[in-house]
């Protein structure tokens, strides 16, 4: 359900009661814990353990233990705050009225969020012992304010603190809660959360085309015929979907700041603010858990080929994806690694071949993708990405680089046509597969033609399920193997 809302006043109060505003999810389009925490694990993994230790004393110690330890990692000018309420807030201070900030965050942090705005009279927080929300933030309050108070906010948990209060703000995920709302309501902003939208976005599905690789090992020896090989090959693919969507989710939160200076990455649903981080938190641990369960039904290989994955990913979203090179020779090895985890499910050896084409295949298509970073760059005027090892003068090298790692893909499959005895003997035809090598020797130095005239997509991949010639092509070369079976 969407609800789209304005600032109208409505069964407003008396305006001289102080306004006093939830900071999480109301006037931040995010959640300061999780910003912490995740900004705190990107600077130093292992801290993970620490956190768990903290949590274990109670969530108001684990607010002041991360904020102390990564508080100063936040850029509270980068953070997605709400400009509509805002406004109403400057206005309201500007008229008269005492205005406050009051949320469960650490102090500290709320304290430099009133700072960074100047527009509040007062700021209350967390302090270590006491986790000022629910019941808690009502009782403040109202021993606070015992002439009365309006309260913005948006979540369940200020059900209570809107039963003490004189008049209501319902912000965002709010505006749901209008009904249980026993306060006279002054003003709405935002919409509730699209989730069955935001979450398919967040989780990248139009990506799992990547995951199709799981079904080419099947291809090449012809185990159409074979129902039950067939079925694990699904939930293989199934599988890895939900897990590369746990780790699209996991890596969007540890990027949240080089995200929100990106022109584009900017308005992705967690960057923005537009899904909520507490959903995506648990979406990404639902989606781990659902795929490990899927996982233990095909096989320890395949396990461990999943297991890899999830493994280099992290290693790659917490420090490789800076360093020049070895990034997109990581992103190769991520696609082999669902070439094999396609061959965990299948008796025999792993042509050599598929391998080493995989590796030149998809590191060409990585390059495609900083080639287009990297002319941002220029368009924009800047020097660097944040977060990456490539600069604005660094176009040549890569299209070069870019160009070399295509060409040898196809090279090593047509060595494969010629040299590999195996496939003369697991396919009926496999002279069709020539028609492979040509598909590609006509689509990657089309891709990578669109990509010097900055004409290409930031993301290969997105480009080819939206392009009608890359469409055109890729029905040609998996009818040809299909055909070759």
């Amino acid at each position: 359900m969407t609800i789209t809302a304005t600032a109208k006043t409505i069964d407003r109060p008396d305006s001289r009661l102080p306004l006093c505003v939830d900071l999480d999810g109301t006037l931040l389009r995010g959640d300061m814990l999780i910003e912490t925490v995740f900004a705190l694990l990107r600077s130093k993994p292992l801290k993970v353990f620490a956190v768990f230790g903290w949590l274990m004393r109670g969530r108001a110690q684990l607010k002041a233990r991360v904020a102390a330890a990564a508080g100063s990692l936040l850029d509270i000018s980068n953070l997605p705050f709400d400009e509509d309420l805002l406004g109403y807030i400057r206005r309201e201070r500007a008229a008269g009225r005492r205005v406050e900030l009051i949320s469960a965050s650490d102090q500290d942090l709320v304290q430099r969020v009133a700072d960074h705005h100047g527009c509040f009279d007062a700021a209350f927080g967390s302090d270590g012992a006491r986790n000022l929300k629910g019941a808690l933030k009502a009782a403040f309050l109202a021993d606070r304010h015992s002439d009365g108070f309006v309260y913005a906010g948006d979540s369940r948990a200020d059900l209570k603190v809107w039963d003490k209060a004189q008049g209501a703000v319902l912000v965002g995920q709010g505006l749901a809660l209008e009904a249980e709302v026993a306060a006279p309501v002054e003003a709405r902003f935002g919409v509730v959360p699209d989730l069955k939208r935001l979450l398919p976005k967040a989780m990248r599905v139009h990506q799992w085309a990547k995951n199709g690789l799981i079904f080419l090992p099947l291809l090449l020896i012809n185990g159409l015929e074979n129902p039950t090989l067939i079925a694990e090959t699904i939930l293989a693919f199934v599988v890895f979907s939900l897990v590369a969507s746990a780790n699209y989710i996991l890596n969007d939160l540890l990027d949240l700041a080089a995200d929100r200076s990106h022109p584009s990455k900017r308005n992705r649903p967690i960057a923005s603010g537009r899904l909520p981080m507490p959903t995506a938190v648990l979406g990404a641990a639902g989606l781990f858990a659902v795929g490990l369960v899927g996982a233990s039904l095909l096989g320890g290989f395949f396990i461990i080929c999943l297991a890899s994955y999830v493994a280099l990913t992290l290693i790659y979203s917490l420090g490789i994806k800076a360093l020049a090179v070895v990034d997109v020779v990581t992103l190769g090895g991520l696609f082999t690694l669902r070439l094999l985890a396609g061959h965990a499910l299948i008796a025999g050896s792993l042509p050599a071949w598929l391998l080493v084409f995989s590796m030149f295949f998809f590191t060409s298509l990585a390059l495609v993708k900083r080639l287009t970073e990297v002319q941002g760059l220029v368009d924009r005027g800047v020097v660097g990405i944040p977060g990456r090892g490539y600069q604005a003068g660094d176009g040549g090298y890569i299209l070069t680089f870019g160009l070399t790692t295509g060409i040898a893909s196809i090279l090593v499959f047509m060595i494969y046509l010629v040299a590999e005895p195996l496939h003369a003997a697991r396919l009926s035809d496999p002279y069709w597969l020539w028609v492979v090598p040509a598909v590609l020797g006509i689509w990657l130095p089309r891709v990578w033609l669109l990509a010097a005239r900055g004409e290409m997509h930031d993301d290969p991949v997105v480009f080819a399920v939206r392009d009608r010639a890359s469409l055109c092509l890729g029905s040609i070369a998996l009818l040809a193997v299909l055909v070759a079976g």
